[in-house]
């Protein structure tokens, strides 16, 4: 019955197909087939047809297309019918100048999904197919059972893609020169359209500001989409497990995007490759299986019990004109004078006080008194944790990059005697002039605190 229903199948995809593409990916058939979101067709690529679960396989910016799992679907199909595409402009499918945004992306998914595969399925994005498939999740909750998210670019609020260039080399949120292949071609343009206040989505939505700025490559229009995307109110939505994949050596998505994400999403889980960048399944393909198949086969492991560590008791430090130094553990009183690239993670500190310093904070509460954090010509990366206080932060020209941070602050969030800018990724925000979930770049002025 499994193999007359699939003989069926197979021949009402072959009768729908328009041309028989190239085998794009060992293993699995392919089928060139008509998409309405442009108007064009996309190549689609199935392994393990008649198997009870589903996968669908999304990549990233890559002119290899789907061919970026190859290493994967051997292992997959004996298990899972497997469903990969190449997104419009990219492998096999139609290019064009056109929006290639992620939810004009999911989109295109919806169509492939409600042809190929049963729901609910399992998702697996990389790079910008990550952010699609974030957004997939947040649209059709329904139909998505398990999902997977490999080394995200974006999701953080678009300023802050270069904190640790903020943190270490003392660059501003706008810096002209490329960062990398795929925020540099963000930045390239925004740096010159937001001083100007212009949106630049307007980029991406225009065909002539897309042909004139980014020569119409699907490549650059997909990679802009995706980094200026803005997902955080839809990251509630997400309901299946998620399991969160990250290159330890990713120079393209900081790790701090997926530990944002972790914190963000309502069922997730990051874990850290050691050895791998911006594609472990290509880089480390074995250590990849590892820890994609426990997650494919049972999910999410259960949560740990919550443990209480003792912190070390430090009592109050300074540090004074030093570099490179890691502070943990307990503090009444943390000063930082002049010191660069310092960095704090895992620690309660009640005030912290940053004097001409840069610093990284990491999953770390700061407050409980008047001021929790005080910073002053300094640049303050933080990911994850809590400030909270009077006054939660005051800043004097600083310069600071929150992802996924809880600010809370009895008269005020932040204050900034001195003009001071504040960017918010994924962040909570309560005090008596502002509440609510933040995303976005804030100028902070003595008359106008958050």
């Amino acid at each position: 019955m499994v193999a007359a229903l699939s003989s069926l199948l197979a021949g009402a995809y072959a009768a729908d197909d328009v041309a028989a593409p190239d085998q794009g990916v060992p293993g699995m058939e392919a089928h060139r087939i008509e998409e309405s979101v442009f108007n064009g067709h996309v190549v689609v690529y199935e392994a393990g047809r008649g198997n009870a679960r589903s996968i669908l396989l999304v990549h990233g910016v890559s002119p290899e297309g789907a061919r970026d799992f190859r290493n994967q679907v051997d292992w997959l199909q004996k298990s899972f019918h497997v469903v990969a595409v190449d997104l419009p402009g990219f492998g096999q499918s139609d290019k064009a100048n056109a929006l290639y945004s992620p939810a004009n992306y999911a989109a295109v998914l919806k169509v492939v999904a409600d042809r190929f595969l049963a729901a609910p399925f399992t998702l697996v994005g990389h790079s910008v197919g990550g952010v699609v498939a974030l957004r997939y999740a947040a649209t059709y909750p329904q139909e998505v059972e398990r999902l997977v998210v490999v080394d995200a670019p974006g999701v953080l609020y678009r300023y802050a893609y270069a904190s640790r260039y903020l943190a270490h080399l003392g660059l501003d949120f706008l810096p002209s020169e490329p960062l990398d292949r795929l925020t540099g071609i963000a930045r390239r343009i925004l740096t010159p359209i937001e001083r100007m206040n212009f949106n630049p989505q307007s980029i991406v939505d225009s065909p002539q500001l897309r042909q004139e700025l980014l020569d119409g490559d699907p490549a650059k229009i997909a990679g802009l989409a995706a980094v200026t995307d803005d997902l955080h109110l839809d990251l509630p939505d997400v309901r299946a497990e998620t399991l969160i994949v990250w290159g330890a050596q990713d120079t393209l998505a900081p790790l701090r995007t997926g530990r944002a994400l972790a914190r963000k999403l309502p069922h997730a889980r990051l874990v850290v490759i050691d050895g791998a960048a911006h594609a472990p399944m290509l880089e480390t393909p074995e250590r990849f299986r590892a820890e994609l198949e426990p997650f494919l086969e049972r999910g999410l492991p259960p949560a740990p019990a919550p443990v209480i560590a003792s912190m070390q008791r430090h009592g109050e430090a300074t540090c004074r004109r030093r570099r490179g130094l890691v502070f943990e553990g307990d503090y009444d009183k943390l000063t930082l004078e002049r010191c660069q690239e310092i960095r704090i993670r895992n620690a309660r500190i009640r005030e912290l006080i940053v004097d001409g310093s840069s610093v990284t904070i990491d999953d770390s509460r700061i407050g409980g008194g008047e001021t929790g954090l005080y910073a002053r010509g300094s640049t303050v990366v933080m990911t994850g944790g809590s400030v909270e206080g009077g006054v939660a932060i005051t800043a004097l020209g600083s310069r600071l990059d929150l992802a996924a941070v809880e600010v809370e602050g009895r008269e005020a969030a932040v204050t900034a005697p001195k003009k001071s800018y504040v960017v918010f990724s994924l962040s909570s925000v309560r005090s008596p002039h502002t509440r609510g979930e933040l995303h976005d770049f804030y100028t902070v002025t003595a008359k106008d605190p958050l």
